[in-house]
C-alpha cells in the first residue's frame, strides 16, 4: 500500500493517524516525575511527540496520555470493585474530554482474562465502546510479550496496528527494557496505540512496583 493511498483508521482521532508507518522510541521516566509513565519521541526527527503521567504505586489505578504540549488527550482508568479483587484479569477503560459536554467519554475497554505477567503470550482484547461491533466482541488483540518488549497489536483482520520491540535506533550493544522501539503502521491511530502502551505497563505490573 502507497504512502497516498494509507486508509485512516482514527480512533482517539484522525490527526493522530500517518500515511506512512512511524517509528517511536519510548523512555521510562522515574517514578518522581508526575508519578512515572514514559515519554515517547518520534525516532526520526527526535522530538517529543506523546507523554503518560500518573502511573506508579500511589496512582496505579489510572493514568494520562498527553501530548508534547501537555494537552489531554486520553484519561486511562482500571476498573475497581469487589469482583475485580476476585478476579485473575484486569480490565481498563480510555475517556477522551468532551468538550461540549464538559464530561470524559468513554471510548474503549481492554481485558485480561489473567495476569499478564505469568504467561508470555497472554491475551488482551480491545472492544471500542462505541463502535457499530460494540458488545459483538472484540476489535483489536495484543499477542506476545510486552515484559520482552516483544508483542504486537492486531485488528480483527488480523492486520498489524503496531509492533513493541527491543529499541531499533541504539548503536551500542546495551539493551534496556526502559528504552524500546514501538513501530506503528500507516493509517492507525498513534494515541491510540500509545494508550494501550500505558495499559499494558499497568497489565504487567511495571507502573505498580
Amino acid at each position: 500500500m502507497t504512502q497516498s493511498s494509507a486508509i485512516m483508521r482514527p480512533v482517539v482521532s484522525k490527526k493522530f493517524c500517518s500515511t506512512s508507518h512511524k517509528v517511536f522510541t519510548v523512555r521510562k521516566r522515574p517514578c518522581t516525575i508526575n508519578g512515572g509513565g514514559f515519554v515517547v519521541m518520534d525516532s526520526h526527527q527526535g522530538n517529543e511527540v506523546f507523554r503518560v503521567d500518573g502511573c506508579g504505586p500511589a496512582v496505579k489505578d489510572h493514568a494520562l496520555l498527553k501530548d508534547s504540549k501537555g494537552n489531554h488527550i486520553l484519561s486511562l482508568k482500571r476498573k475497581v470493585g469487589i469482583l475485580q479483587v476476585f478476579s485473575l484479569g484486569e480490565q481498563w477503560k480510555g475517556f477522551v474530554p468532551d468538550e461540549m459536554e464538559g464530561l470524559m467519554k468513554p471510548l474503549f475497554k481492554a481485558s485480561s482474562s489473567s495476569p499478564i505477567n505469568c504467561f508470555a503470550n497472554n491475551s488482551v482484547k480491545v472492544s471500542l465502546i462505541e463502535s457499530n461491533n460494540s458488545g459483538k466482541g472484540w476489535e483489536f488483540e495484543i499477542l506476545g510479550s510486552f515484559s520482552e518488549r516483544a508483542c504486537t497489536i492486531y485488528d480483527k483482520s488480523q492486520a498489524i496496528v503496531a509492533e513493541v520491540s527491543m529499541n531499533k535506533t541504539r548503536k551500542d550493544s546495551i539493551q534496556s527494557k526502559d528504552v524500546y522501539s514501538v513501530e506503528v503502521q500507516a493509517g492507525f491511530d498513534q494515541a491510540f496505540v500509545f494508550g494501550l502502551i500505558a495499559v499494558l505497563r499497568n497489565l504487567s505490573g511495571e507502573d505498580g512496583n
